[in-house]
């Protein structure tokens, strides 16, 4: 099953570190998850793209999300364990990213317009693998 995740409107990242234990098997028995951390604020130009996808796996489940944006300022958390959060048009956030380990994968390119006028920038692209991947999040 994949879903999109419609109108992001806000885009932040947090240390993983700073995170609660075992957000994953928390949010998965449905207990509320919240972050208290200190967060970085990321700007985006357009709209950033959020797909969720659910696969069965050997009587199991396993989940993927992957999050894809431009920037114009530069990224400078592609070699970090940080994780993400997500704030929608609805009010509902959510996190991509755990404590503990695998940490989401951030892959980060180089874009360069065409000469006619359209500005360079950086290609985001996060992916994570977990048993609950997409965690709602209480503010």
């Amino acid at each position: 099953m994949k879903q999109i995740l419609p109108g992001i409107l806000r885009l932040q990242v947090v240390d993983c570190s700073l995170l609660p234990p075992n957000v994953s098997l928390k949010s998965k028995a449905n207990l509320p998850i919240s972050v208290l951390a200190d967060t970085t604020e990321i700007s985006f130009v357009g709209s950033p793209k959020c797909e969720y996808n659910i696969k069965n796996d050997n009587n199991s489940t396993s989940e993927k999300t992957i999050l894809e944006f431009l920037t114009d300022e530069y990224f400078p958390f592609d070699e970090q364990n940080v994780a993400f959060i997500i704030s929608c048009a609805s009010g509902k956030s959510y996190l991509i990213g755990a404590r503990e380990s695998p940490f989401p994968v951030v892959n980060v390119k180089e874009i360069i317009g065409p000469p006619s006028g359209d500005s360079a920038g950086f290609q985001i692209e996060i992916s994570w693998v977990s048993i609950k991947s997409l965690i709602p999040l209480i503010l």
